[in-house]
Parts: C-alpha cells; structure tokens; sequence
C-alpha cells in the first residue's frame, strides 16, 4: 500500500515565526487560500492559491502583539470570508473583515484573557450569528464573544478550564442540538469538556485526562457511532492521545498513537477517501507532519511521516490542487514559511477473479475497475479492458497518482466472459392460402433468419415445420433460434388455410 503518500512539500514564504495557519476562497475564484499567523511580528499573511497547489507571494496584515491561532468565518454576513486571529502578546482578538478580493480590511479587537492562545468560532447562541471561544493560557479561562452579524463583538464572558490551556474545538458533544467546547490544558495534561447551553453560556468543565502537555485538538467520529470524539496532540510525549465520546458530552479513557517529536496541532480530514477520519500532526522537532489513518472503528494505523519546513506547527488541510484529494499545509515557526504537500496516496487494490456477462449486443464484456475505494486523483486502467466470450483471460489493472506517477498499485486477475445473448429472429411473417379443398393443405413457407451477438453456428427449427400439412383455419407456427453458446429464443408466426368457395 502507497497510502498515507504525499508529494515533496512546496514552501512559501511569510512572516517571522510564523504560527496558525487556516483555509478558504477569500476572493471567490473558487481556489482555496491561505491565512497565516506571524507569531514573531504583529501581522497575517494571506497567499492566494492558483487552483493547481501554488501559491501567490503573501501579503500582510497588522494584527495584534503574538499573534497565534486564527479561524475564519462570514462575521458580517455579506458573503465574504473574514478572518479572527488570538494574539497572545497583548490579550486581544483581532477581527479582519474581507472584501471578497482576497483583501482584509483594518484590524477591530476586542479584549480577552491573557495570552490567548487558540480560537474557534460557531454560533453559540442561536442567533444566526458567528461567535468566538478564546483559550487565555495565562489564566485558566475561555472568552466566549458573542457575534452581533455586523462584524463585532460583545465583552467577553469566560469559563474556567484547566492549567495553560491551548487548544480548542467545538462540537455538539452531547446531541442536544448546542455547540459545546473542548479545551486541552497545556499544564496540567487535560482536556476540559465545557458544554453549551444554546443560549451563549456554557457549563462547568468536566476534564478528561490525556498525554504529556497537551496542545491541539481536534474533534470527528472516528468510530461511526454517531457521537463526537476527540484527537489530541501531546507535545511531551510524542503520541496522539483519541478519547471516544458516548454522545452524552462524556469521553472514554485515552488511547494513545504514536508520532513524532514535540507534536503540536492536529487537524483530521479523509485523506484516503475511504470514508473514515485519518489524523494529521505537526512534529515541531522533527520538521515533519505525521498522517495516521483511521479504520474506522475509532483506531488508527501506525504513522508515515513526511518532511516539511523547520519546527512545524500550525497545520490546515484542503484540496489546493483542485484534484478532489485533501492536502496539507503546515505554518513551519522556524523557517518563515509554510509547507504544502500535496495528497498522492493510492489505496492497494483489491481484484477477485470474474466472470461477466457480455456486453448487450457484443461477443466482449468490459473489464470493471476494481471496487477498492480511492480518491478521484487517482486514475485507474485495466489492460486489457475488454474481453471476449471464451476462455479465461488475465486481466492487469494498475490505480496510479497525478501527483506522483511512480506510486501505484497494480494487480492481476482472470475473468470469464458468458454469451448469455440469445439470437435475434426476424422473417416471422404471417401466412394466408386458399386450399383447393375443405380439409386443407401442405404449406412450404420461407425459413426465418436469425442474428447473433457471437460468431458461430445458429440452428433454427419450426414447428410444423415448412412442407407439413396445415388444416383448414389458423395455425400458430412456433421457430426456436439456438446459437452456438446455448442461448435460445422463440418466436411464433400464424398460417392461415382458408377453405375452397365453389360457384
């Protein structure tokens, strides 16, 4: 199996250390883009993608002090995506409302706890309106902003969580139709499950123990229970902590996955198209994203790690190549520049031997493309990819990736195609005599003809057959077309004797 695979990575550059990183169509062209975080400046880079996996040379935006996490989201609902960013360095969020040309407009902030950290936005309160949640690492807390539709925000109200906290996630943990939030504690190696009340305010936190100091988190159903679970990075201890929800805003005990050094933010996305979550995760001291692939059982395989900029850490994932597969891009804080490494995997394939039918009308059958489930950047050709009716044939059928044609997977099979056509009969046409008598008379009449799909042999018998004595009145005559395969069909014509009328 070539599969979690990715082409080399791409850089471009931005900022100084640059943090967050996040994703969407900020000018309409229907291309993905890129925002980025500048940790060791007060500014965002926003690169707009070409549709193809590139991107254009940034260009910044004044942010606050530190800036960290960064989310997206229609904050004034004119259609344009707009940006927020967590600046750690002076306890704001700044709010940048986009014009829908891939330009941001002056910066609005808005007061939150000390160094805030990560940030998520969803509608909290059911007023049809984005609101923000804020992880403040310097006191324990989360800022909860309510969105006014026009771009603001209110003061913030904040709920207690547990030490350092840093990442966050929203989801409806306990299906009671509200957003709750997920927080990991940086400092004390927890996750804080804060659930909602549908009204903007949230309950006191449950915490959930995971790995050594926790820092992203993300949230999906890894088992296709129907219930939210949880991913989280644990930056000490160089494992993924996945804790399953029971759809009652409770978690199970971690089960952990190894990845590389120093882990920093997940993120998850199908990144095989088999219909289940896979994990991404950034690995600060290795320079390398880790991709493990889920079974969708709530489990997942050992990781494969690919090779981005230095200290990886922010990570987004999209489809930048507009070839229907997810990719990914990393914020790598040391370089100054993110990592784009497009999606080449190719699932193995999975080819039984066959026997077909032939195709209406021929004496072939078309080979089916194995049904192993691959994403739509894979091409997949069979050779040969028809065969005829006859003895087995082997049949080679080799799934390949348009990022990377030397990954592929290619397996060999046999099938047998059936003639199951009958023959076509034609000529079955009516008869009408007049017997010189009143009893009746022996009537030859023409043989009918008869097509087949396949070459060969075709045997065709009436009953009465042509020179046989026909009554007086109507007699159906029943022809059967038998080709060479077996294959048969019937079809009737009627002759009919009409009596002598003396003078």
């Amino acid at each position: 199996m070539v599969c979690p695979a990715y082409g080399p990575q791409t850089t471009f550059p931005v900022g100084s250390n640059p943090a967050g990183i996040t994703t969407g169509d900020f000018n309409h062209d229907g291309n993905l883009d890129l925002a980025v975080t500048n940790s060791g400046e007060t500014s965002i880079s926003v690169l707009l993608g070409d549709g193809a996996g590139s991107f254009g040379t940034q260009t910044t935006f004044s942010v606050g002090s530190g800036p960290v996490g960064i989310t997206t989201g229609d904050f004034n609902h004119d259609g344009n995506l707009d940006l927020a960013v967590a600046n750690s360095g002076d306890a704001t969020v700044s709010v940048l409302l986009g014009d829908g040309a891939g330009s941001f407009g002056t910066q609005t902030t808005f007061s939150v706890g000390s160094s805030p950290l990560g940030i998520t936005t969803g509608d909290f309160n059911h007023d049809g309106n984005l609101d923000m949640a804020v992880t403040n690492s310097g006191d324990a807390t989360v800022s909860v902003l309510l969105g006014d539709g026009a771009g603001s925000f209110g003061t913030q109200t904040t709920f207690a969580t547990g030490t350092n906290p840093f990442g966050i996630t929203i989801g409806d943990f306990n299906h009671d139709g509200n957003l709750d939030l997920a927080v990991t504690n940086n400092g004390d190696d927890t996750v804080s499950v804060l659930l909602g009340d549908g009204t903007g305010s949230f309950g006191t936190q449950t915490t959930f123990t995971v790995g050594g100091n926790p820092v992203g988190i993300t949230t999906g159903d890894f088992n296709h229970d129907g219930n939210l679970d949880l991913a989280v990075a644990n930056q000490n201890d160089a494992s993924v902590s996945v804790l399953w929800g029971d759809g009652m805003g409770s978690f199970g005990t971690q089960v952990t996955f190894a990845v590389g050094t120093f882990p920093q933010i997940i993120t998850i996305g199908d990144f095989n198209c088999d219909g289940s979550f896979d994990l991404a995760v950034t690995n600060f001291d290795d320079a390398t994203v880790s991709v493990l692939l889920g079974d969708g059982a709530g489990s997942f395989g050992p990781q494969a790690t690919f090779a981005t900029g230095g200290a990886s850490f922010g990570i987004t994932t999209g489809d930048f190549n507009s070839d229907g597969a997810l990719d990914l891009a990393t914020a790598n804080l040391n370089n100054s520049n993110i990592s784009v490494l497009l999606n080449s995997c190719v699932n193995p394939l999975t080819c039984p031997d066959l026997t077909l039918e032939n195709d209406p009308g021929t004496c072939e059958a078309t080979v089916p493309l194995p049904t192993s489930a691959q994403c739509s950047n894979v091409i997949t050709v069979c050779n040969p990819d028809t065969v005829q009716v006859g003895s087995p044939t082997s049949v080679t059928c080799t799934a390949t990736s348009d990022i990377d044609q030397t990954n592929s997977e290619a397996c060999t099979f046999t099938v047998t195609v059936n003639d199951t056509e009958p023959p076509v009969l034609s000529g079955l046409n009516d008869i009408e005599i007049i017997a010189d008598n009143q009893i009746g008379i022996i009537v030859t009449y023409p043989d009918p003809t008869a097509t087949d799909n396949c070459p060969g042999t075709i045997t065709i018998t009436c009953t009465p057959p042509s020179g046989s004595f026909f009554p007086i009145g109507t007699t159906t005559v029943t022809c059967t077309a038998t080709d060479s395969n077996g294959n048969s069909s019937t079809g009737t014509f009627t002759v009919m004797v009409i009596p002598f009328q003396g003078e």
